[in-house]
């Protein structure tokens, strides 16, 4: 059967003071974008860029000022999107000190960031996402948020409300034994309110979860050339108890360490190779194939969920990997159903020559500085 995807690209970037960068307007490949240059030169400060104005926030950064180029009191970036419908969208994110960020489409103010979350379904991998997503349970589950509220707008809402009410119920368990009391009654009032969005956010995790499961181990098989079983598993304590069960179970834990010690927000994602512990298993370059596996298979879910083709950053992922393996890479992500891709090296020249032997169209920019960047048009 034909899966017919809803492809959108964005055709022009426009930065101004954001991270390293002063001002630079980029025009952009509708299918694929090299970006080269030596290290600290502002390749990944686009890509992120690119991921913020789809996205509305930071890949690599949780806070929106520490994005402001230094000496700066604002940053400001501008996106022209288009869907193969050719509908024209201008998405405006303006950051400045001490005020709310805004976020415009065609001149209008969104009323709230939310609004904007999900609209350009975008995915980015990146060096980070291998120890992060490998020694960081919250790594993981900010893996399976992002890639949920990128199609599922309530699921966003539900997480929002879910983290304010913990956020009360953490604060009361602290001023209890700041004050040697303890009110059992107000505890059980907000740990109610939690459990119709723990619940959830639970359900839409396991769906998720269930989704990409299978999709994951066939990628992970098509990029490891069948040399090892993996797959994932979603690990949360609603399996083992309902969720107001194990809160009441976890009283006297949470007063003694005054902090919510079960709930959702203490899910996981088992990474297993070979029926192991991926970190255990694992050697650098299988856990190179399993964080790409992931992060396509993340693509691929978004995707078909979504029914719009999300934007693909890959930075700088093609450190020490062989030539055949790299062009293996590049050729499945160009033979499949991908929409706009960015690749970030530090090699001027590995993907290029890739590239020239596929006879595929692309733009290459060579980043000497921000003040200096030059574009050849393939």
């Amino acid at each position: 059967m034909l899966k017919i995807y809803r492809i959108v690209h964005i055709s022009s970037l426009s930065l101004t003071n954001y991270k390293n960068y002063t001002s630079q307007v980029y025009d952009l490949h509708n299918k694929l974008n090299l970006v080269v240059g030596l290290n600290g030169v502002g390749k990944t400060n686009l890509l992120d860029a690119v991921y913020y104005t789809c996205i509305g926030k930071s890949y690599l950064s949780t806070t929106d000022r520490y994005n402001i180029r230094k000496g700066e009191n604002f940053l400001r970036l501008e996106g022209i999107f288009y869907n193969n419908d050719q509908e024209k969208n201008n998405i405006a994110i303006t950051v400045e000190k001490d005020k709310k960020k805004t976020i415009t489409s065609d001149g209008k103010n969104y009323k709230r960031i939310s609004e904007h979350v999900g609209n350009y379904p975008c995915v980015m991998i990146s060096p980070t996402d291998v120890h992060g997503l490998l020694d960081a349970s919250e790594e993981r589950r900010k893996f399976i948020d992002q890639s949920i509220t990128q199609y599922d707008k309530d699921y966003l809402r539900q997480l929002l409300e879910y983290n304010k009410l913990l956020k009360q119920r953490n604060a009361l368990l602290k001023q209890f034994a700041e004050q040697k009391s303890y009110n059992k009654l107000l505890i059980n009032t907000i740990s109610e309110k939690m459990e119709r969005p723990a619940q959830k956010i639970h359900e839409a995790r396991k769906t998720f979860v269930d989704r990409i499961s299978s999709q994951f181990s066939a990628t992970y098989r098509h990029i490891s050339e069948d040399k090892e079983q993996a797959r994932i598993e979603y690990k949360s304590s609603l399996y083992d108890a309902p969720f107001l069960q194990s809160l009441s179970e976890s009283n006297n834990r949470d007063r003694i360490l005054q902090r919510t010690t079960k709930g959702i927000h203490k899910d996981d994602l088992k990474l297993i190779m070979n029926d192991d512990q991926l970190k255990v298993y694992a050697s650098q370059g299988q856990l190179k194939s399993f964080i790409m596996a992931l992060k396509l298979s993340q693509y691929k879910i978004i995707q078909s969920v979504h029914k719009n083709t999300p934007i693909l950053l890959l930075d700088d992922i093609f450190d020490k990997l062989d030539q055949e393996r790299v062009k293996f890479i590049i050729d499945i992500l160009l033979k499949e159903d991908y929409g706009q891709i960015f690749i970030s090296d530090t090699n001027l020249y590995r993907v290029e020559n890739i590239l020239q032997i596929l006879e595929t169209n692309y733009h290459k920019f060579v980043i000497e500085s921000t003040e200096s960047i030059s574009l050849e048009k393939h």
